[in-house]
């Protein structure tokens, strides 16, 4: 009986191992998740950190959010949850994994943006050459064209002079400017 009842001990210390595997390396970004209880992820990370990174670093949840997604914070005070927050992202494995999601989301973001912008300019270039488009949209797309960082054909220059004057001079010399201004309207 005794030995029936160790070896029952065994089989469930067997079921409870977690199952664990070496991982090579992976592309950024991509996420390695555990179920519970199975230790931590390629970045030294519980499921429940992981958790609270994405939220943080991929959605851009507060801190708080984050933490009352992937942690049970049920009866917890607000400020309780804040500070518990706030005490997971000081962990540096979690602000390392935090900050290397911001920055796969901004790289990514910047790539779509300019892909975004080649594609309208090829696009306006594209109909500002078609003879089929009215000349009203060729000149429309010729335009847009040019008010283009880039380009930047449309463009309003200004020019600044400063004057080094007595306030007396300045106001002598804005006079005689407005009377000549006013004597060509007049």
């Amino acid at each position: 009986m005794s030995q029936k009842l160790g070896e029952d001990k065994a089989s469930k210390r067997k079921r409870k191992a977690p199952k664990l595997s070496v991982v090579a390396e992976r592309p950024q970004g991509v996420v390695i998740s555990l179920a519970r209880g199975q230790g931590k992820d390629a970045n030294g990370l519980t499921a429940k950190q992981e958790a609270f990174a994405q939220g943080v670093g991929s959605r851009g949840e507060t801190l708080a959010a984050a933490y009352r997604a992937a942690y049970d914070a049920e009866g917890m005070s607000p400020a309780a949850i804040h500070v518990a927050a706030c005490r997971l992202m000081d962990n540096a494995s979690v602000a390392l994994r935090v900050n290397a999601l911001v920055a796969a989301k901004q790289a990514s973001a910047s790539h779509d943006a300019a892909r975004i912008r080649r594609h309208v300019i090829d696009r306006l270039h594209a109909e500002s050459m078609d003879p089929d488009n009215p000349p009203a949209a060729r000149v429309r797309s010729l335009e847009l064209l040019g008010k283009l960082d880039v380009v930047q054909a449309f463009r309003e220059r200004v020019a600044t002079e400063q004057v080094d004057a007595a306030p007396a001079d300045l106001a002598a010399t804005l006079e005689a400017r407005l009377r000549a201004v006013l004597g060509k309207a007049g």
